[in-house]
């Protein structure tokens, strides 16, 4: 398949119960191939995982940087020590919560924002995930990181005592819904744990169109045939055709001028044969990720 000369890019589903690497290891079993993930899930919850196989996986911060859209079931009155449904109890709140308290509560997280890390999250301190840390009863320090909430939408609520909302979140990546949860308690001043999590999205990549990791009759054809070329995954980025000496500049790692394109990042063809991306800038094309090493 010479359109996936240059490996490809799978929409799976991740089911409860998997971890991300379970994901990641058994795609590579399947294809035989180089595997990377674009962004974990948590083994409690579900939703679109985004993987790049064989030359694209050189691709995968690209992936990672993409926006995505979450369906979180959000409970109060309860807070836990990891934010999530896994976790320890760490206190309980009776006092009902109303509909009027949560959206103004809700609506102090739109926009950019600044969230603190969860102590049990992948997040590395001096070396180490900070979850190993917090298992160990390690003091954490506070950290935080600025995230951008584009959408945030009451979805379902159940009032009363032990509260329960269904929310959708449109964010930025690496924004940490269960972290959200827990501001919201907080606000709320009942606490609040993230119960479920579904990821709805991840840029254009839909939960609908994806494949299910779980099924027992995967084989590396199916997958392949459900891949998408790295070009056409990368489907927000404008392309640029070179002419040969151009693109044998380009292969070669060397900037190409005089380019009369705007600045920015580009897919670069010669040929209709994709061989890399690059960037322009003052006339410049850089090549920034080249997986040609001939045009033929």
């Amino acid at each position: 398949m010479r359109q996936l000369e240059n490996g490809g890019l799978l929409n799976l589903y991740k089911p409860v119960g998997l971890t991300s690497m379970s994901v990641v290891k058994k795609t590579r079993k399947i294809l035989g191939q180089k595997v990377g993930h674009t962004g974990t899930l948590d083994p409690f919850a579900r939703g679109v995982m985004l993987l790049c196989w064989g030359k694209a996986t050189r691709l995968t911060s690209l992936f990672q940087a993409l926006p995505k859209t979450y369906l979180a079931r959000l409970r109060f009155g309860i807070a836990t020590d990891t934010y999530d449904v896994t976790g320890q109890i760490e206190s309980f709140d009776f006092r009902p919560l109303s509909l009027r308290e949560l959206e103004t509560a809700l609506s102090r997280f739109k926009g950019k924002i600044i969230q603190q890390i969860p102590p049990f999250s992948a997040r590395k301190l001096q070396g180490e995930p900070l979850y190993k840390k917090a298992r160990r009863g390690e003091r954490i320090p506070e950290l935080t990181k600025e995230v951008s909430i584009y959408q945030l939408e009451l979805i379902d609520f159940k009032e009363g005592v032990f509260a329960e909302a269904e929310i959708l979140v449109e964010c930025s990546s690496g924004t940490y819904i269960r972290a959200l949860a827990n501001d919201l308690g907080r606000v709320t001043g009942r606490g609040a744990y993230l119960a479920s999590l579904l990821r709805e999205r991840v840029g254009n990549f839909s939960v609908k169109d994806s494949i299910d990791v779980s099924s027992q009759t995967l084989t590396a054809d199916y997958l392949m045939a459900h891949s998408l070329s790295p070009d056409k995954a990368l489907y927000w980025i404008s392309d640029l055709h070179l002419g040969e000496k151009e693109a044998l500049r380009f292969i070669n790692g060397n900037p190409v001028a005089p380019v009369f394109s705007s600045p920015g990042m580009y897919k670069i063809y010669h040929d209709e044969r994709f061989l890399g991306l690059g960037e322009v800038f003052e006339g410049t094309l850089r090549p920034e990720i080249v997986l040609k090493d001939k045009l033929l």
